[in-house]
């Protein structure tokens, strides 16, 4: 026979397990009115799989090339900074006199510095050519912009210089938004008459 204090931790254990045992059933009752479950018929029905809706495109790897390429010829530096990701990589290297210079910045405030400095040494820029070819990744999550580009440039001192570079620009979704991850520069830079 169980004496009390017995009767009363039984007692308590029972309403605890029928207190669970309720808020469980309460909840498996309540997902009918969430989901319609059918029948499914494998010959006939449309099977959907889970998917990521915001992806890289070529078309709007396309378009931001183009804002890109209109804010650089505008020195529109706060535009060009938007396109970066706050954790961006760059390598630059440049030859010019038989010389590298080979340039590593990261982030996006050692970008900005970089690119004021450009700006602010460049008096006129000139594009004479460009080229560029997008990769989108299969799955539509980083996209790969190769532009090869040929420059006039004037310099703040008067001389005047060609350049050809070749950029590699990574994209990658970031908070769903497309910003650029990386860029490695390749460039030829010649003083002319």
């Amino acid at each position: 026979m169980l004496n009390l204090i017995d009767y009363i931790t039984v007692k308590k254990h029972h309403l605890i397990n029928l207190f669970l045992s309720g808020l469980i059933t309460t909840q498996i009752v309540a997902i009918p009115h969430v989901v319609n479950a059918s029948s499914l018929d494998f010959n006939n029905s449309e099977i959907l799989l889970s998917q990521n809706t915001n992806v890289l495109t070529k078309e709007q790897i396309t378009e931001i090339m183009q804002t890109i390429e209109q804010a650089e010829k505008e020195e529109n530096l706060t535009s060009l900074l938007n396109f970066l990701a706050p954790y961006i990589l760059s390598n630059i290297s440049i030859e010019s006199d038989n010389k590298t210079v080979i340039t590593s910045l990261q982030g996006k405030k050692e970008h900005e510095y970089y690119l004021n400095n450009s700006f602010q040494n460049v008096k006129e820029r000139e594009y004479i050519d460009s080229y560029s070819t997008i990769r989108v990744t299969e799955d539509g999550q980083m996209a790969l912009v190769t532009r090869i580009r040929a420059t006039s440039l004037l310099s703040e001192t008067g001389e005047k210089y060609l350049s050809m570079s070749t950029d590699k620009i990574r994209f990658a979704l970031v908070d769903n938004q497309p910003k650029i991850i990386n860029i490695d520069v390749k460039g030829w830079l010649e003083q002319v008459p």
